[in-house]
């Protein structure tokens, strides 16, 4: 169907409900008529649908839900200032089903059944039950749900719906997905050209253009710019194969093969996944120096109090921008990614997303058994239909889990880089382990704080002592601590001293994505991966360490938050590991016996693929999970997040619970949430056990101290 074919098609449409007595300039949304409103959901949604490559029948759909979605709204008894205003949704598939004629240029009869279920949901999960459930769609719709005639179509639906391939039923979410993006953008009434910008190819600047701007970032971090190594990178980057693996030591520049790779290719979007917050909001900054800010976008759980801390934040509807993975580029966590392939809740509106573009997955060494069975789904059944690259990067490589992606991706559409020359040509770690707990190691040689130095420990309580006693016996430096625990708002400070720290005391979220390099390095044992990734902060950009640089003190209290399993693994290897270091360098984290143990995973992770397989089966046809997001974490292998109010801020959260109570508008109940969402802090469940509750609050009260954060 030609462009001007399908502006006729909304343009009988419209024609055709004025017949029905409808006024198309009455107005639905504030400051904003229904047949502007429609215009508008229309001149988005047809732009997206055709640069994703959508079909003919699937964009006619699409004209048919944006004209009508909303007619509900025209009816007698609905009122844009009324109170108590009936379900449009539900009411405007009512009056098309006694309306049908005027759909005469009918696309197949399942769009029909399907466009008055979408027009019912389409401010709800899109969910079909198998069978009809009607205590599911009285949570969805309503009480009402038994008096609507629309409710008898769910059963012919899916019966329909159970003759599509898993293809085809992917095209017909995404293209409810695409419209109701379109709507949300609408009723916000955000600038249409600048949503457009971001799903169009972008400009591809000129290989001096890049080298350029590399040099600068690359001199400001480092000094120097290695041009041999840039070559090497982009080389890679110019792949003809749709997926790439990477495995490169720390800090040979794999942000910047992401870079190339996006640049070279020139997918719609790009989707950077990585393991932790600090790390997001680093990679944010990362890729400003290369792209407007407008292109860039990152989404976590405490996204919305990030934005509120940024100077320059003037529209409020910025974090729904992200939210729906509008942006060129996301910056986003796997927890995201993950729930948004297997549809969770509300996901499908930014599914779509994901097709055409380039998925960047940093350090996928991390990746839980869990989250690996599940992102094995999503590249063996989304990726090919989406048309989706992948580009897996990591200092720490499983040879377990690039034979799982390898087997998901179909090998012969996957290129493998193991840099192990470049491995091979670095010394930069000089180790030595101590049969010693860390405290009584750091106290026995403090001459040793003389260098810039990061200490890693286990735990956040071993964390907070430590920081403690180093603060009494080295007063001369500036010790920094940095762990899980912080209230939002705390943490953003601290990170923003990072670097400026002589001494810092951390957890493992300064293991992965920092670009920070210390002379020193003490830590507990760890896993071996987690132990090389802990080496890669030290000497970052050195080629070899002349004396000793590293210590590993091996006396820990407890194992935790890592199984006797690991731990066990790590005291066997690390010798072997010391030894190789000394011997043949780097190279020596290639060797696949130092991952024989994750031969355990593999057997895990198959076993998590089926079981979701089956949730998936169980569920619907449209390949979506219904469950609280938190449910899908835990069975993803997070650990259970608990928030808390710190004690030093209770008086604040209720100041702004109160004002959220007298709150008139959503804008302003959502701004007033996310600063909320800014004095709270993830507890562990001993705190939750032992804290405080106020009636009015739902989450319970912690000891907190600004410097130390949750303390016990």
């Amino acid at each position: 169907m030609s462009d001007t074919s399908i502006r006729v098609l909304l343009n009988e449409l419209k024609v055709k409900l004025k017949s029905k007595g409808m006024d198309l300039f009455k107005e639905t949304h504030w400051g904003k008529s229904y047949e502007r409103h429609v215009d508008e959901c229309f001149e988005l949604a047809e732009e997206i649908s055709k640069l994703i490559n959508l079909k003919r029948e699937l964009r006619e759909f699409i004209v048919f839900l944006c004209c009508l979605h909303d007619v509900g709204k025209l009816l007698p008894t609905w009122s844009l200032n009324a109170k108590n205003r009936p379900l449009h949704s539900i009411e405007g598939a009512e009056w098309l089903l006694e309306n049908a004629d005027i759909i005469d240029s009918k696309p197949k009869d399942l769009y029909i059944h399907l466009l008055i279920y979408a027009i019912m949901t389409h401010h709800t999960p899109l969910y079909i039950p198998p069978k009809l459930d009607e205590k599911v769609m009285k949570s969805i719709i309503g009480k009402k749900w038994n008096k609507y005639k629309s409710r008898i179509l769910l059963d012919e639906l899916n019966s329909e719906l159970e003759k599509l391939s898993r293809e085809e039923i992917l095209d017909l979410v995404d293209a409810i997905g695409i419209m109701k993006l379109a709507d949300i953008i609408s009723a916000k009434d955000l600038n249409l050209v600048e949503i457009k910008k971001q799903y169009y190819p972008q400009e591809s600047p000129s290989d001096q253009h890049i080298e350029k701007k590399l040099i600068e970032r690359a001199t400001q971090k480092r000094r120097s710019f290695d041009q041999e190594k840039y070559r090497k990178q982009l080389n890679i980057s110019l792949s003809t194969k749709p997926h790439i693996i990477v495995a490169a030591p720390t800090g040979w520049g794999k942000t910047n093969l992401a870079l190339l790779r996006f640049l070279k290719k020139q997918p719609l979007k790009l989707f950077y996944i990585l393991p932790t917050i600090t790390a997001i909001k680093d990679f944010y900054h990362t890729f400003k120096a290369f792209f407007p800010e407008e292109y860039i976008g990152e989404y976590f759980y405490f996204a919305d109090a990030e934005l509120l801390g940024r100077a320059n934040l003037e529209e409020e509807d910025l974090l729904d921008i992200y939210r729906y993975f509008v942006p060129k580029i996301i910056v986003t966590t796997i927890d995201q990614l993950i729930l948004t392939t297997l549809q969770v809740g509300k996901y499908h509106i930014r599914r779509f997303n994901l097709r055409n573009s380039l998925v960047v997955i940093d350090e996928f060494h991390l990746l839980t058994p869990q989250m690996m069975a599940a992102l094995r789904l999503f590249l063996k059944h989304l990726s090919e239909h989406y048309k989706t690259s992948f580009l897996f990067m990591s200092a720490t490589p499983s040879p377990i889990y690039i034979d799982l992606i390898n087997k998901a991706l179909q090998e012969h559409k996957v290129e493998v880089h193991i840099l192990d020359k470049d491995y091979g040509n670095l010394k930069r770690h000089k180790v030595e382990i101590i049969d010693m707990n860390i405290e009584d190691f750091i106290l026995k040689h403090q001459d040793l704080l003389k260098e810039r130095t990061l200490i890693i420990v286990n735990t956040v309580r071993k964390a907070q002592n430590l920081y403690e006693k180093l603060k009494e016996i080295v007063k001369d430096k500036k010790v920094i601590l940095i762990h899980g625990d912080f209230a939002y708002r705390d943490r953003a400070e601290i990170e923003e001293k990072i670097r400026e720290a002589e001494i810092l005391v951390a957890t493992q979220v300064a293991e992965v994505s920092l670009d920070i390099s210390y002379n020193l390095l003490i830590t507990e044992i760890a896993p071996i991966p987690s132990l090389i990734q802990r080496f890669g902060r030290v000497n970052r950009y050195g080629r070899r360490a002349e004396k000793t640089n590293v210590y590993i003190c091996r006396k820990i209290d407890s194992t935790k938050p890592y199984s006797d399993v690991l731990i066990s693994e790590s005291n066997k290897k690390l010798p072997e590991l010391v030894e190789g270091l000394e011997q043949v360098g780097e190279e020596i984290y290639l060797k696949e016996e130092f991952w024989e143990y994750e031969k355990l995973f593999k057997r895990d992770i198959l076993k998590f693929e089926d079981n979701i397989t089956k949730i998936l089966e169980m569920m619907n046809n449209f390949y979506s999970v219904i469950a609280d997001e938190s449910d899908i974490l835990n069975m993803l292998g997070r650990e259970e997040i608990w928030l808390a109010v710190p004690d030093i801020y209770l008086d604040n959260v209720l100041e702004l619970r109160e004002k959220l109570m007298q709150a008139t508008s959503f804008d302003e109940r959502k701004r007033i949430y996310a600063l909320i969402k800014s004095y709270l802090t993830h507890a562990p469940r001993l705190c939750i056990k032992n804290a405080k509750w106020v009636d009015e609050l739902k989450w319970p009260i912690v000891k907190y101290s600004k410097e130390l954060g949750v303390v016990l």
